[in-house]
């Protein structure tokens, strides 16, 4: 009880900084004070900061799914923690590299999800075995993708179907859409062009989002004009590592991005990357951005971890 008043004095002692410094900083007077939902937001969306791989939660009316742990063993399950996170309703494997999957064994021990899904692409890494075993030690629900809905109450969470025909890792990744109200969020996973044909051809109507998680953390091989012109996104994240040995994101996709007027945000030089959304409006706040949005973000984490029980 007296933690949990430490951190309201702490919030309420944060919201007097920030009432002043929203006067002088625009942009965090557009979140506080303009459009931003931070206080009404019913869709929560992190895509974290977990170095050359990929880690998403999405937080939607008390249901708590994360999409692929990253490279680092510990890092996303400790980044999801910080969150407020206690327990795991889902879990998703887009795909069973390393740079998304290192991290899923530590995140399931500790969260102890229901389901888990993943593409069912064979694979012989030591580390996708032992995560398989722990999937069947522990008795998950184990899903394949085939076009369904995960509701997440008032939210969806649609699963696209896969290629009939696999013919890499990369191009058997499972891919999604965050759905409510207006709001919409695709993740993209590590599919490359050849997976993205086919879904334009089987689900064109469904690509299109509002937000996008750019593919293959910006490669060439994951983005092009065409899958602009049918997501129509307004803003695109990119999961990606700091002078990282691939050159992601490739420079073509980072112009192509600013060509068509579309906002983007970068793990690797904005930190952690947070969508809210209350279903019509939609804010974006950066764990590294100016300094209101850096106060901001330690406001959410906060709030986050008081709901979720600390």
């Amino acid at each position: 009880m007296r933690r949990t008043k430490n951190f309201l004095a702490v919030i309420i002692l944060s919201l007097i900084f920030l009432i002043a410094l929203g006067i002088s900083d625009p942009n965090t007077r557009d979140l506080f004070f303009g459009r931003g939902v931070l206080f009404n937001a019913d869709v929560k969306v992190f895509v974290l900061d977990v170095g050359q791989g990929d880690s998403i939660l999405i937080k939607a009316f008390g249901r708590n799914v994360l999409i692929d742990a990253g490279p680092d063993k510990n890092l996303s399950a400790d980044k999801i923690g910080s969150f407020g996170v206690k327990k795991l309703n889902f879990v998703i494997v887009t795909h069973p590299h390393s740079d998304h999957i290192d991290g899923m064994v530590r995140v399931i021990e500790r969260y102890n999800p229901e389901y888990y899904l993943d593409p069912g692409i064979p694979h012989t890494s030591k580390t996708y075995k032992t995560l398989l075993d722990l999937v069947e030690k522990k008795q998950l629900k184990y899903i394949r993708p085939n076009g369904q809905t995960i509701h997440l109450q008032s939210a969806e969470l649609y699963i696209f179907p896969l290629p009939d025909d696999i013919k890499s890792v990369n191009n058997g990744s499972v891919v999604s859409k965050l759905s409510y109200k207006d709001f919409g969020m695709l993740f993209l996973g590590d599919a490359e062009l050849e997976e993205q044909s086919f879904l334009i051809k089987t689900d064109r109507d469904k690509l299109k989002s509002k937000v996008v998680k750019i593919s293959h953390h910006g490669s060439t091989s994951g983005t092009n004009q065409r899958l602009i012109d049918v997501v129509s996104p307004e803003t695109a994240v990119i999961s990606v590592g700091r002078d990282n040995p691939y050159g992601h994101p490739h420079r073509e996709v980072i112009e192509l991005l600013k060509k068509n007027s579309i906002r983007t945000y970068r793990t690797d030089r904005d930190g952690t990357v947070v969508i809210l959304s209350n279903g019509s409006r939609y804010s974006v706040i950066r764990e590294k951005g100016s300094v209101g949005e850096r106060f901001l973000f330690f406001i959410l984490q906060l709030i986050e971890m008081i709901q979720g029980g600390i």
